[in-house]
């Protein structure tokens, strides 16, 4: 993969390329430039820093190209030959980005990409919608960013849900349905991780077999269930849940239908 994870590319219409400066230099991240103000610089602590840059201790020579050529694109509109260049640097490996954000794309900007890439490979991790939107505000608590008062207003939970557009507007169901109207001969897959919690070793097989790659390859010293971000759980509260299950009601009903598969099972455990 290329020293960034998200890109953050392709839904902008002018990228901001922050992982680099003006002259290709990595830029450090909030929790970098605040650990380096404490005088933490320990390797320890650049492992645990930052969110959208891969954390590697030491950057190969490919890696300092692509920041290079990345610092090219800061501050011009979206262009997509310039995308396809951020890969030119991994030669003849399999290489890609992995945006969340993409959901988001519009027809108009799905057409447009499937045809410059008439050969790429698009996947679809989907997750029961409810559980989703729980696991992100359970992310938002552990960095102090959610305020478990809301927990017992349910007007002040619902509009929360409803305003935080990570939270109420995304669909999975809606993002296959606008790749497969507006990109019907994309190579696209949909994982579930339902499969990806009880059995990562066989997700992880899958992927690479639909990319094309070779399981059998080591991949570091990472193992298949490793989870950066896994941390204690907030409990779900009865009216937390009455309020994401009235929510997502439509939304767990679609997935059913669509995907199949586990999904089959989302709407039962909420009694739907």
């Amino acid at each position: 993969m290329p020293p960034v994870k998200e890109l953050v590319y392709l839904n902008q219409e002018y990228p901001k390329l922050i992982f680099v400066d003006d002259d290709g230099a990595v830029v450090l991240t909030r929790k970098e430039r605040l650990a380096r103000r404490q005088g933490d610089v320990s390797p320890e602590r650049r492992l645990h820093s930052g969110e959208r840059r891969v954390h590697r201790l030491f950057l190969s020579a490919s890696d300092n190209a692509f920041l290079k050529y990345a610092s090219a694109g800061r501050g011009k509109p979206m262009d997509l030959d310039f995308y396809a260049g951020l890969f030119q640097f991994k030669g003849a490996l399999k290489s890609g980005d992995i945006t969340p954000p993409y959901c988001n794309l519009e027809g108009e900007a799905i057409a447009r990409i499937a045809q410059r890439f008439p050969a790429m490979k698009a996947l679809l991790l989907v997750r029961d919608p409810v559980a989703r939107v729980w696991s992100r505000i359970c992310m938002s608590y552990a960095s102090r960013g959610f305020d478990t008062a809301l927990l017992e207003d349910e007007g002040g939970f619902r509009s929360y849900i409803a305003d935080t557009h990570k939270l109420g507007a995304l669909s999975a169901t809606q993002t296959y349905l606008r790749w497969r109207e507006h990109a019907p001969d994309t190579d696209l897959r949909v994982f579930f991780f339902d499969d990806l919690a009880h059995d990562p070793a066989r997700v992880r097989r899958e992927v690479l077999l639909f990319l094309g790659a070779d399981p059998e390859k080591q991949s570091a010293t990472i193992p298949p269930d490793y989870n950066r971000k896994a941390k204690e759980k907030l409990e779900m509260t009865p009216l937390a849940r009455a309020v994401l299950v009235e929510r997502f009601r439509d939304e767990l009903r679609a997935s059913a239908e669509i995907f199949a598969g586990p999904a089959r099972a989302w709407p039962q455990l909420y009694g739907i």
